[in-house]
């Protein structure tokens, strides 16, 4: 069976909006960060997006032709899977669209997979295989900056006992944690 990995960058106090990111993510950058952001891509043989996410990442890498950051050619080559119910058509790389019976579907991709599936981003679809116990790691870039507003990582009341499997401290006072799910 596979392994379902969630990626997630965020504020210190969990605000993962993409429209934010040049005030709680950009200013934190590093070549620590980076390297450490490339690892989990570079571990996963599939991909699995939400509509949003899907969307601005495509629209930027599919475009990359020269395997920019080192790690281009591994996100236009790689296996997706997109949640949308409102996409029919999805041009970037091999993707599968999911548009119903989601969490039968991921448990069933999960299943017939040996490998590690990585979720970007993406907090809805996070949320939603959190609350039905698809996920098996949780990743979390912490930047050390409070928003104060904004899109949280989790939307709703979950009682999920987590593991902290790994902690590194990164350049510019970004945290990366690694929690197992139990």
């Amino acid at each position: 069976m596979g392994k379902i990995i969630s990626s997630i960058w965020q504020s210190m106090d969990g605000v993962v909006e993409a429209e934010t990111m040049d005030k709680w993510f950009m200013p934190f950058d590093s070549e620590q960060r980076g390297k450490y952001i490339n690892e989990i891509i570079e571990n996963c043989d599939a991909m699995l997006y939400g509509r949003k996410t899907y969307e601005m990442l495509s629209g930027y890498w599919s475009q990359q032709k020269n395997n920019e950051f080192g790690i281009a050619d591994k996100l236009n080559s790689t296996k997706k899977y997109l949640v949308s119910t409102t996409l029919k058509k999805a041009d970037w790389g091999e993707t599968e669209i999911i548009s119903k019976d989601i969490v039968k579907k991921v448990s069933e991709i999960k299943e017939n997979s040996t490998e590690n599936i990585l979720i970007q981003g993406s907090v809805s679809i996070v949320n939603l295989l959190l609350q039905n116990g698809l996920i098996d790691e949780l990743r979390l870039l912490v930047n050390p900056y409070i928003m104060g507003v904004g899109k949280q990582l989790f939307e709703k009341e979950l009682n999920i006992s987590l593991k902290l499997a790994d902690t590194k401290a990164l350049e510019n006072g970004v945290v990366a944690l690694k929690y197992d799910l139990i």
